[in-house]
């Protein structure tokens, strides 16, 4: 999740990781929405209520044997309390709003990170909107050899 707050972003820093600054985020529960996990778990990690309204961007990591696969969906969080104070919600999690010109001296994870996300906050440009599952049960292809839920044009 990218949550912004006057001239700071939220991370939260994994102290079991050895002082590693992460985004705010997880994986989404058996039947959860991105959007709705993205939420969720910015709640369970900072106590603030969110809204997941719009992408900011998409991300891959991968590490060099390619055995650890991961795509994220990072989304532009809007605030539904100004006043709520990011809270240690859990363990090893410390969340806060680090200024923008203090990314460059976090170990932020990924690394280049800190530069994408100065680049979003600089480049004014409009983000993607999220549409969220769009399948439905009446959309089922009854065609034998096509896959349940995809339609044919």
């Amino acid at each position: 999740m990218l949550f912004f707050r006057d001239e700071a972003v939220l991370l939260c820093r994994r102290t079991d990781l050895g002082d590693i600054w992460v985004l705010p985020g997880g994986t989404p529960r058996a039947g959860e929405s991105s959007a709705a996990a993205a939420r969720r778990e910015v709640l369970e990690e900072t106590g603030l209520d969110i809204a997941a309204e719009r992408i900011a961007f998409v991300l891959e990591t991968s590490d060099w044997r390619r055995t650890h696969h991961l795509i994220e969906i990072v989304f532009l969080a809007s605030e539904r309390d100004r006043s709520a104070l990011p809270q240690r919600l859990e363990e090893h999690l410390e969340p806060a709003f680090v200024p923008l010109d203090m990314l460059g001296t976090l170990k932020l994870r990924p690394a280049p990170l800190a530069g994408y996300i100065r680049g979003f906050v600089r480049s004014h440009k409009p983000t993607g909107a999220y549409l969220g599952n769009l399948w439905r049960p009446e959309e089922t292809v009854q065609n034998e050899g096509q896959r349940e839920g995809i339609l044919d044009d």
